[in-house]
């Protein structure tokens, strides 16, 4: 009775032992979106046509408008909505020690984006750029949606103000974590936004994964 008893046991144990193993698997290469909240997005109202004003004689011309000053609003969540998924944002700086000294810092959290704050934000003039982890500490990350992309997806930006910007994906690639263009990270031109993440085994010599999927988004009239 003991001896099957011991057996048991031993069954026991090793199906859970079994369970858990498949549960690690699952968290590390399966991305459990979790609560996703569709953003809407609501269009801005049509104009009404102002009423024809009769002609004043000898009238003043008039003032010549001045430019509306571009206010950079800081971006807070970002969805993917084809994959259902969505990101919290913060804003990030340089690492300013160690290794990667000189880097645009990231967010030790595989469910939240950062956000280069120095830079623009999305949808202003220049490269926004935004990167987030594929994996962390086990855990398969929320821009791991990336690696699926297709030119045409879009992506939904919240700002701090409420407000939501829709951006569709212009290009996908895949490049070595040690020869990304200079472009991708360059702050200056059109604008665009940059979304990064890593890609493919990790490199324990370098500390790194071995590549870099970039997702460049621009506006719906970029």
């Amino acid at each position: 009775m003991k001896k099957k008893l011991t057996v048991s046991v031993l069954y026991a144990l090793s199906a859970l032992f079994l369970l858990g193993g498949i549960l690690m698997l699952i968290r590390q290469y399966v991305l459990l979106p979790g609560s996703y909240t569709p953003p809407t997005l609501t269009p801005a109202p049509t104009p009404s046509a102002a009423p024809s004003a009769a002609p004043v004689a000898s009238a003043a011309p008039a003032p010549t408008p001045s430019p509306t000053p571009y206010v950079k609003v800081a971006p807070v969540r970002i969805y993917f909505t084809a994959a259902e998924v969505m990101a919290d944002i913060l804003p990030v700086g340089i690492i300013e020690d160690g290794e990667r000294a000189g880097q645009m810092d990231t967010i030790d959290d595989p469910d939240v984006a950062a956000w280069y704050e120095p830079g623009p934000s999305p949808g202003g003039p220049g490269n926004a750029l935004i990167n987030g982890h594929k994996s962390w500490k086990g855990k398969i990350g929320r821009f791991s949606v990336l690696w699926d992309m297709q030119a045409g997806d879009e992506v939904i930006i919240e700002y701090a103000d409420g407000s939501l910007a829709a951006f569709y994906a212009d290009s996908v690639a895949f490049y070595p974590y040690n020869a990304v263009p200079d472009e991708v990270m360059s702050l200056e031109g059109e604008s665009r936004v940059t979304l990064i993440t890593c890609y493919g085994e990790f490199d324990r010599q370098a500390g790194t994964s071995e590549e870099r999927c970039v997702v460049v988004l621009k506006g719906k009239d970029a």
